[in-house]
């Protein structure tokens, strides 16, 4: 009788253990798929933000250079050098590199500050 509860303690043990870890396991996006491609759709309007920024830039200049919308430009231009960069190993099919990944990841909140930047400037007209 004694056998018999110990192996009914110990696989009630196992049964209630296993349920307690699949309860924890079990989350709506298990790998995080939501939030890569989140920041994959971030990565890209950020992109798009840029290239419409840089095409008033080119307007607004084509007459005459304006020095503070081209130090403006050229700050977007560094700060999102990463990005471009990217975008570029993106089209040219280069294979899947985590570290340029990695390293875009890092550099979309200084980008967007400088796209910011620069679309203040253009939308005021105070440059």
């Amino acid at each position: 009788m004694l056998l018999f509860n110990q192996k009914v303690i110990n696989k009630s043990v196992l049964i209630i253990s296993c349920m307690l870890f699949s309860g924890c396991a079990t989350v709506k996006d298990p790998i995080g798929i939501y939030k890569i491609t989140q920041l994959r759709l971030d990565a890209e309007a950020i992109f798009r933000r840029e290239n419409n920024v840089v095409s008033e830039v080119m307007i607004l200049t084509m007459d005459e250079e304006n020095s503070t919308l081209s130090k403006a430009e050229q700050e977007m231009q560094d700060a999102c050098a990463e990005l471009n960069s990217y975008a570029i190993h993106i089209r040219d099919n280069s294979g899947n590199d985590l570290i340029a990944k990695q390293r875009v990841l890092s550099s979309l909140d200084e980008c967007e500050a400088a796209i910011s930047k620069l679309e203040d400037l253009v939308r005021t007209g105070e440059y």
